[in-house]
């Protein structure tokens, strides 16, 4: 038996085997709103690299403190940073007067500061201000200027936040790829993401999430550094007053309500400050953290690939005297050994496939159909695997933001497509399901009217008739509206590739038709209802009614999911009538 992934090499479709097995109850929960999100560094990547920010700081100082001009000033700040490096000026030597980044000990000292870097930035220089290495020395506003697009873990919040399922996230980071994200997917539009730095922000709209900063945020300073420059928290110092400082009073409470009464899902490596080990265990002086939880999911979830110390004191906070003797269970339940990134796509693929099986639910009970649910659901959960299979990591970008981006595109295009017959306006946005959760479909009189439950019922045919080798399924061929939103090719001898449209109902195609989105005479055009059969079948080359099999057609040939739906009694019945609509 081979050993179990670790946090870094695990796929995202192993992912989804933990969420659908021991972490099932936290996957039901985060889709129906109940986890914030406590983000830490790990998640940015690309942001400044801390290594990069020390050696800044060093550089600097080593600068002013060579200079005899600014030695008296400079060289005691130096002395400083080079003794909680473990190291001093006598074992520097010559190196002194080179830069930092020709040091011989430069890698031995940035990697002694990693863990003391806010000591680093506690560092003062005569009577400048406290935050001077930061600000100043540092220059955070520069490091952090043209920063690289948001990355997959950024993107899939943002996901997560247009299909409801997390409505609240707090931060220490001091980067905007959130807001970024949700801007891009959110189709510019104002409002999504309420973002609170400034507690006075608290009093703000909301919208459909609220990003709490509590340690301030970079893109905030430079827009307005006199309102927002004093909440950057990194020192020692500033951390250690963090919970007795009146100017983040309000935010605390709204941080100690978080931790009260949110289950708590923490990526990259968050909530190990002691300030924030305070909130918890304030928290849980105000209402406990259940064990043994079951059968809701635990109030604690680390996506990391070893529960670190500080998060290991919060387990012990939050849980107390039932920690004892339950040290193992509560460390398994709450030790969800993948990195953030692999988690929350797989928390994506996993939302959006259970939000279409609801909707594919509700259809089918509304069409008496309600027997046919468990094997279709099996398909659309068998089809979310293989685009799980697909969230590789780029060779170039070394991440799986390529591979999120274009499954976003292809989604989104194929529901535009479907809801309204044309390509997104905005080629960058989603298109979500629903800002509701799945607990609330039902009540979305929306995503019902839409008729996503059908649009589900069509994925599941496909991806049954791909898995069975009876037709394969590609990504469209080219960007153009005729080449659909898949391409789909018989399993057989000369048989052509087809561009396929999916549509709600005959309008979206007669818009398609009167855009030349049927051009090479071979699109396969799939409806939900059957508007088209009723009423155009006859302008048709095809219908539903027509003899199944091989015709030799290359017309556009026009399938009714819900006529095949109405003719089928089981659901071999309704599979095969498919294939033979499908498979010229």
């Amino acid at each position: 038996m081979g050993l179990a992934p670790n946090a870094t090499n695990i796929t995202v479709r192993q992912v989804l085997e933990k969420l659908d097995g021991e972490f099932a109850a936290t996957a039901k929960a985060v889709e129906n709103g109940e986890f914030a999100l406590w983000v830490g560094s790990g998640i940015s990547r690309k942001a400044p690299s801390l290594g990069g920010l020390i050696a800044a700081a060093i550089e600097y100082l080593r600068i002013r403190a060579v200079d005899p001009a600014t030695e008296a000033e400079y060289m005691p700040a130096l002395d400083e940073a080079l003794q909680l490096a473990g190291t001093d000026r006598t074992a520097v030597g010559a190196d002194l007067h080179l830069a930092f980044v020709a040091w011989g000990a430069r890698d031995a000292i940035v990697n002694a500061l990693w863990n003391n870097y806010s000591r680093v930035l506690d560092i003062r220089v005569g009577a400048d201000p406290g935050d001077f290495i930061l600000w100043t020395a540092i220059d955070i506003r520069r490091q952090f200027e043209n920063p690289p697009p948001p990355a997959a873990s950024h993107l899939c919040i943002a996901l997560l936040v247009l299909e409801g399922a997390i409505k609240t996230i707090a931060s220490g980071n001091w980067d905007g790829f959130i807001e970024a994200a949700i801007h891009r997917l959110g189709g510019s539009i104002p409002g999504i993401l309420q973002v609170v730095v400034d507690p006075d922000q608290l009093r703000d709209p909301p919208g459909q999430a609220r990003l709490l900063k509590f340690h301030g945020c970079i893109i905030h300073a430079e827009q307005d550094e006199g309102r927002y420059r004093r909440f950057l928290t990194g020192s020692h110092t500033q951390i250690a007053m963090w919970p007795n400082n009146p100017d983040f009073a309000a935010m605390r409470n709204e941080v100690l309500g978080i931790a009260t009464n949110r289950k708590t899902m923490v990526l990259g490596l968050s909530i190990q400050d002691m300030n924030l080990q305070g909130v918890f265990a304030a928290a849980t002086g105000i209402n406990k953290w259940p064990w043994p939880c079951a059968p809701d999911a635990p109030g604690h979830v680390f996506c990391e690939d070893q529960i670190t110390q500080g998060q290991r004191d919060v387990l012990r906070i939050v849980y107390g005297d039932e920690y004892n003797g339950n040290v193992s269970a509560i460390n398994a339940a709450s030790h969800m050994r993948a990195w953030g990134e692999q988690v929350l796509v797989a928390l994506v693929l996993k939302t959006v496939a259970d939000k279409l099986n609801c909707l594919m639910g509700l259809a089918l009970d509304a069409s008496g159909r309600g027997a046919l649910l468990a094997p279709l659901t099996a398909s659309v959960n068998a089809l979310r695997d293989q685009m799980a299979d697909g969230a590789l990591v780029d060779n170039v970008d070394q991440s799986r933001t390529p591979a999120v981006n274009t499954g976003i595109a292809l989604w989104s295009r194929a529901m535009s497509l479907f809801r309204g017959g044309q390509l997104q306006h905005d080629p960058a946005a989603y298109e979500p399901i629903s800002p509701n959760t799945i607990g609330l479909l039902a009540t979305d009189q929306n995503a019902r009217a839409s008729r996503l439950g059908h649009l589900a019922i069509v994925l599941a045919l496909l991806e049954y008739g791909r898995s069975t080798a009876q037709w394969s399924l590609a990504s469209p061929a080219n960007d153009d509206l005729s080449a659909g939103v898949a391409s789909l090719q018989a399993c057989r001898d000369g048989a052509p590739a087809r561009p396929v449209f999916l549509v709600k109902s005959a309008s979206e195609a007669i818009r398609l038709q009167a855009d030349d989105a049927y051009t090479n005479d071979n699109a396969l055009v799939i409806h939900s209802d059957d508007t088209w059969h009723l009423t155009m079948a006859s302008r048709s080359s095809r219908s539903p009614s027509s003899a199944p099999g091989r015709t030799g057609s290359l017309a556009p040939s026009h399938v009714s999911v819900e006529s095949l739906l109405q003719a089928s009694s089981d659901i071999d019945e309704l599979r095969a009538a498919f294939a033979a609509e499908v498979m010229l």
